[in-house]
């Protein structure tokens, strides 16, 4: 440690420093020393120097001894001032030593200032030392009174006699009594407030203190018209070797007894759990294994596990079980990989072979089993003998195998015979060359080949409930341009559908609403061989559909009202509507617009 000592001097006389100097350094003193005269090299000094003792004349040109006493005090208050001067009185350097001047030596008699300056920093020193301790008792002190008052615990401290000499807040704040309604009575006194009486026997304070402290004592208290319990420990203090005091430490445990007599509680019901689980268990029709991780049976093969494969418990236990071969194993190790990775698995078809040979179709089931830290430690599996379910499905796949050859069948056969009754109409219409009637026959046979067309799709489709309208459409589209080919070189057809599949009744009525419209279009709409735009829409929104077919062409004359008309097309339009339970708008400007909103019979 450095013990050099740090010496400022206030002084004008650099020959007077000299003699300081000199004298302390014959005193055998090891110091270093920064000589000033102003005030503002005075202060830089003793911020940055930070000197362990000043030496100050008392009167300089430019300052003044008693001015750097003063700065001295508000800087550094506990650095040793010493006047060394020429000029100082008796009475004056009294009165310097009152206002806190450590110590004067008169400049004749420098011989004094070794032993003065020692001495100043002895006590400065033994100052700074009782005022570290004083400051570490005071803390000590502090730091122990808050964690009395903020403890948790109820703290009481008594003197050897029983009487309380200091309670904590939590005390004051739990039991309604003040410190000062507390101090001076027997501990018994206040404990009967609240405890239990049966604890209070004649000497029960005696036995308790005399106790191990390792080994407190439980207590019953009243918390209202609840119940709670304490747990008290004791600790004496000392002082000078004696017990000055004991601290007795009330601790509430009131949740643990209450956590404890919940676990005693939670096992019992364990126990009945684990009974229910064992009857279950045992009364499932399911077969039910537990397997280590490896995949070999652990302890649990139920009686129905028995039942459905033919193995007792003892023949499989630690063993691999018995009814896996080539075709399953792959199967059964992949569902056994993601419950180790904490992947449930149900719904596994798994096909076994009993003990007797028979080949039996199961429904397996998979969940990983975790210890008390989480860990996979084994594998929960539970079988369902699903052979005659398997085979009523096969009977039932077969029969609708059947049926739906029949079916398509009979959508074959309704569409050829669709098909002849359109030939019928053709070779009727040979005799006669009437162009209404003949008219009236072509547009009998469009109408029958929209019929037709939804029976030959539904023939082609996998689904034959529902038909693709998207499709249908096409092909609708299609042969109307065919038929009108002569009107239709100029005109464009735009279609414009999402994935939409309506079921017969509704996709015929849409088929002969879609062949009127079109058709009314193609005939009236462009005069003349006029070109043209046509713009088919099928939307579905929520629960309804909408059909829109419009035309950029001349619209329906302003005369013709469309609800009332002598137009075979238009009735059969609205008909089909209201039996599709739909509402049709019709729109004239800019060409026809037709909007027909139905619901989704489904």
């Amino acid at each position: 440690m450095d013990d050099t000592i740090k010496i400022l001097v206030l002084e004008d006389v650099p020959l007077d420093v000299e003699l300081m100097e000199a004298e302390l350094k014959r005193e055998g003193m090891n110091f270093i020393s920064r000589r000033v005269e102003t005030e503002e090299e005075y202060r830089k000094e003793l911020n940055e120097f930070k000197p362990d003792v000043i030496l100050a004349d008392h009167s300089l040109p430019h300052f003044d001894g008693i001015s750097a006493m003063n700065i001295a005090q508000d800087i550094s208050s506990q650095t040793p001032f010493i006047f060394v001067s020429g000029q100082m009185g008796e009475e004056f350097a009294v009165e310097m030593l009152k206002e806190g001047a450590t110590d004067y030596v008169l400049k004749h008699n420098l011989s004094k200032l070794g032993h003065s300056v020692k001495r100043a920093i002895s006590e400065a020193e033994e100052f700074l030392e009782k005022q570290k301790a004083q400051e570490k008792l005071a803390k000590s002190e502090e730091k122990y009174k808050t964690l009395f008052d903020l403890s948790p615990d109820y703290v009481v401290v008594i003197d050897p006699y029983g009487n309380v000499l200091d309670i904590n807040q939590r005390v004051e704040e739990d039991s309604g009594l003040s410190k000062d309604e507390c101090i001076g009575k027997g501990i018994n006194e206040i404990l009967k407030l609240f405890a239990d009486d049966s604890i209070f026997e004649e000497d029960f304070l005696e036995d308790f203190l005399a106790k191990d402290q390792d080994h407190p004592m439980e207590i019953k208290v009243f918390q209202g018209r609840e119940v709670g319990y304490l747990e008290m420990h004791h600790a004496p203090i000392m002082k000078e070797g004696k017990i000055f005091a004991i601290q007795i430490i009330f601790r509430d445990i009131t949740e643990r007894k209450n956590a404890e007599k919940a676990l005693l509680e939670s096992r019992e019901r364990l126990s009945d759990v684990n009974t229910y689980l064992e009857a279950i268990i045992n009364a499932s029709p399911f077969a039910i294994v537990d397997l280590y991780p490896d995949g070999r049976v652990n302890f649990l093969w139920n009686p129905a596990a028995e039942n459905i494969f033919g193995w007792r418990r003892e023949d499989v236990l630690e063993k691999h079980l018995p009814f896996l071969n080539e075709k399953n194993n792959e199967k059964f190790q992949y569902i056994m990989q993601s419950a180790l990775s904490s992947e449930s698995k149900s719904d596994v078809e798994l096909e076994c072979v009993k003990n007797d040979g028979e080949t039996i179709h199961t429904m397996m089931a998979a969940a990983p089993l975790f210890n008390a830290d989480g860990k996979i430690q084994g594998i929960m599996a539970t079988f369902a003998d699903i052979s005659d379910m398997i085979a009523a499905e096969n009977q039932i796949m077969a029969s609708l195998e059947e049926k739906e050859v029949l079916l398509r069948e009979i959508h074959h056969r309704v569409k050829n015979n669709l098909q002849i009754i359109s030939s019928l109409m053709n070779l009727q219409s040979e005799y006669t060359q009437e162009p209404e009637i003949l008219k009236m026959f072509q547009e009998s046979k469009n109408r029958i080949r929209s019929m037709a067309l939804i029976h030959e799709k539904l023939y082609q489709s996998k689904d034959l409930a529902h038909i693709d309208f998207v499709e249908y459409l096409k092909s609708l589209v299609d042969m109307l341009l065919s038929f009108y080919r002569e009107k239709s070189t100029d005109i464009n057809v735009s279609l414009k559908c999402g994935e939409i599949n309506l079921e017969i009744d509704t996709a015929i009525s849409m088929g002969l609403i879609v062949n009127e419209l079109l058709s009314n279009c193609f005939k009236h709409a462009f005069p003349g061989q006029r070109s043209g735009e046509v713009a088919i829409n099928l939307s579905k929104n929520g629960d309804n559909y909408l059909l829109e077919v419009a035309d950029n062409g001349i619209g329906i004359p302003e005369d013709v009202d469309i609800k009332n008309t002598d137009s075979l097309g238009l009735l059969i339009v609205q008909t089909l509507t209201l039996q599709l339970k739909g509402t049709l708008e019709h729109y004239n400007e800019g060409g026809t617009k037709f909007r027909l909103y139905f619901p989704d019979k489904a």
